[in-house]
C-alpha cells in the first residue's frame, strides 16, 4: 500500500515541477523586475505563491516517498524520487542562467537553498536504488 502511495505522490510531484518550470518560463522570470505581486505565467500567481504550490509541495511529497518506503524495495521509487531532484536542480540553474548576475544576495542564498534541497533529494533517490539493489541482489 505504501509503495502504490508512494509512486503516485512521486507522479503527482514530478508533474508539478514540470508545471511549475513551464509556467516561469512562460512567465519570462525575471527575480530583479518582477513585482512581488504581480501575476505571471499561464498559472496566474505571483512568484512567492507559485514557489510555495508547485516547488515547496512536490519537495516535500518526494521526501515523504522515500520515507514511506524506506523499508521497502523498490528501484522505481528510487528513479522517481531522483527524476524529481535533478528536475529541482536543472530548473533552478536554468533560472540562476538567465538571470545573470542581476540578483541580490539574498535571491542567490534562495536559489542556494532550492539547489541543496534537489541535492538532497537526488541523494535518496540514490540511496533508494542502491538499498534496492542490495536486496534484489541478496535474495
Amino acid at each position: 500500500m505504501a509503495l502504490k502511495a508512494a509512486i503516485i505522490m512521486s507522479l503527482i510531484s514530478i508533474a508539478m515541477l514540470v508545471t511549475y518550470g513551464a509556467d516561469v518560463m512562460v512567465a519570462g522570470y525575471n527575480a530583479g523586475n518582477v513585482n512581488e505581486n504581480e501575476k505571471t505565467g499561464f498559472l496566474q500567481m505571483n512568484p512567492s505563491v507559485r514557489g510555495s504550490i508547485f516547488g515547496i509541495i512536490p519537495s516535500a511529497m518526494l521526501i515523504i516517498s522515500f520515507f514511506i518506503t524506506r523499508k521497502e524495495p523498490s528501484q522505481k521509487i528510487g528513479i522517481l524520487i531522483i527524476i524529481g531532484g535533478a528536475l529541482i536542480i536543472i530548473g533552478t540553474s536554468i533560472i540562476l542562467g538567465m538571470q545573470g548576475r542581476e540578483l541580490p544576495n539574498r535571491a542567490v542564498r534562495e536559489f542556494g537553498a532550492v539547489l541543496s534541497i534537489g541535492i538532497i533529494i537526488a541523494v535518496l533517490g540514490i540511496i533508494k536504488i542502491r538499498k534496492s539493489f542490495k536486496t534484489t541482489v541478496a535474495m
